[in-house]
């Protein structure tokens, strides 16, 4: 072969080395970084329509209060029975912590002081306080439905509604602790339960029992005070200490099926048929807890005479 026909085909070897064909994939990476490299610095398509409509969003306008009217008084009515419902949880919590306590003064009672008992009292204080909290909740939304009924429109629902309810909870929380808790019905029971566990006798109106703070002075001495009674754990028909209390179930059966229907102990009204005749928990347990006191009593008048004798 001729010496330039040599050196023509080793050029062309050259070159084809210097162009050799990158890979497919390789290919389009080289594309579109020319193609960016290109355009410049990548901005979203967007940012300035984006830009337009946020300035034209005002969240204070967004946000603002929106006025109830009539239609909206259903409404209403299912928060005040969603409230409603809560109650029967704060009955419960109540219910269990006076057993506790109940059961905790019976085990304490020889004890001056009894720190759980204390505490006891602070947690069924604030029981009662969320009670009174979800009372004025349920006015609140009460007075604001009776106002929607008959055709007033409130421009600021929200507004009225925590400045009503922050107004009332005030009022009640400046009130003494005799004024908030000495009628209530499950203070009552809770502090007469104490009594019966430890003291004997009545106990005195739950008011004595708190102590007095300033602004008690006030307080009308014409006032009905709740104070406890002295229960009779004997039966009225058979005189001997209760055994099935419904009360004495033999007993009052009888009584009843000799044509008697008003109930035989002293000063009680009440009617008394077989049907409500039923069996009584809490009363089973303070009978069993007066026997057991009455125990204690017999055993330590008879240690006492040992001594003396």
């Amino acid at each position: 072969m001729p010496s330039a026909s040599r050196r023509n085909r080793v050029a062309d070897s050259d070159e084809e080395e210097d162009h050799v064909v990158a890979p497919p994939s390789q290919r389009r990476s080289q594309r579109s970084n020319e193609i960016t490299s290109s355009a410049g610095p990548s901005r979203p398509r967007n940012t300035e329509s984006m830009n337009a409509s946020s300035s034209l969003l005002d969240p204070a306008a967004e946000l603002r209060p929106q006025p109830l009217s009539r239609e909206q008084v259903p409404n209403l009515r299912g928060l005040m029975a969603d409230l409603k419902s809560q109650d029967a949880s704060l009955l419960k919590c109540i219910e269990l912590l006076n057993e506790t306590a109940e059961q905790v003064a019976e085990a304490f009672r020889l004890q001056d002081d009894c720190p759980e008992l204390d505490q006891a009292e602070l947690d069924l204080r604030e029981l009662i306080d969320a009670q009174a909290e979800k009372a004025v909740r349920r006015k609140v939304l009460e007075e604001i439905a009776q106002d929607l009924h008959t055709g007033v429109q409130l421009d600021d629902p929200a507004g009225r509604y925590k400045q009503d309810v922050q107004t009332n909870v005030d009022a009640y929380n400046k009130q003494t602790s005799r004024k908030k808790y000495a009628k209530n019905p499950d203070f009552h029971n809770f502090k007469n339960t104490l009594w019966v566990a430890k003291q004997d006798g009545a106990m005195p109106p739950v008011r004595d029992l708190i102590p007095a703070e300033d602004g008690d002075q006030d307080d009308s001495d014409d006032e009905l005070q709740m104070g406890g009674a002295t229960q009779n754990f004997r039966c009225p028909l058979t005189t001997n200490i209760l055994e099935d209390p419904i009360t004495n179930r033999s007993a009052i059966q009888a009584y009843v099926a000799a044509g008697n229907n008003r109930c035989p102990a002293s000063g009680c009204q009440a009617a008394v048929s077989q049907r409500s005749l039923k069996q009584d928990p809490a009363l089973i347990k303070k009978v069993a807890a007066f026997k057991r006191r009455e125990e204690e009593r017999l055993i330590a008048r008879r240690q006492t005479s040992t001594v003396l004798y």
